[in-house]
């Protein structure tokens, strides 16, 4: 009986000791992986986007007055973005209501109207913007500058784009 006691607790003390003592498959485990996310630049993403920024000079714009507006220089088909579709299917559709162009304020310049013109993948958005003028024995175009937020939205029907961009324009 004694050694079946003493084998019963050397047994017990042995497997003790295997639960406590690390068997080397798992002793630290510690995982050094991370995420690292980017965005793709305009012209390697699904929708590429060209803008550049707007410089409207005095000489190029076409003076109009009314009594409500007062005096603006008006520019007429200015390129404010060039959007291509580079998805596999290219098969991307983009109409006036998918791109929404605005700006934040009522200051000059100030957007009227826009037209998209597609010339094979690409689409081109020109707008119609507008300056103030002042006169003074002349008209003078003011010195001024904004920011247009350009949204747009578009489906193949399998990818969904959506997308912002801000295009800065200056009355010089």
């Amino acid at each position: 009986m004694r050694s079946l006691r003493a084998l019963s607790l050397g047994l017990i003390l042995i497997g003790g000791l295997i639960l406590a003592a690390p068997n080397g498959a798992f002793d630290l485990m510690s995982a050094d992986r991370g995420v690292n996310v980017e965005t793709a630049s305009d012209e390697n993403a699904l929708v590429g986007i060209e803008k550049e920024p707007i410089s409207l000079v005095e000489e190029n714009g076409n003076i109009q007055c009314d009594l409500q507006e007062g005096c603006v220089y008006e520019y007429t088909d200015v390129e404010l973005v060039r959007i291509t579709d580079q998805t596999p299917s290219s098969e991307l559709e983009i109409t006036d209501g998918e791109v929404n162009i605005s700006t934040e304020t009522t200051d000059y310049p100030s957007h009227q109207e826009d037209e998209i013109t597609r010339v094979n993948d690409e689409y081109i958005v020109e707008g119609t913007l507008w300056c103030d003028a002042t006169w003074f024995f002349g008209f003078y175009q003011e010195r001024s500058s904004t920011d247009l937020s350009m949204d747009l939205e578009t489906s193949d029907g399998t990818i969904t784009v959506e997308l912002e961009r801000e295009i800065p324009v200056q009355c010089e």
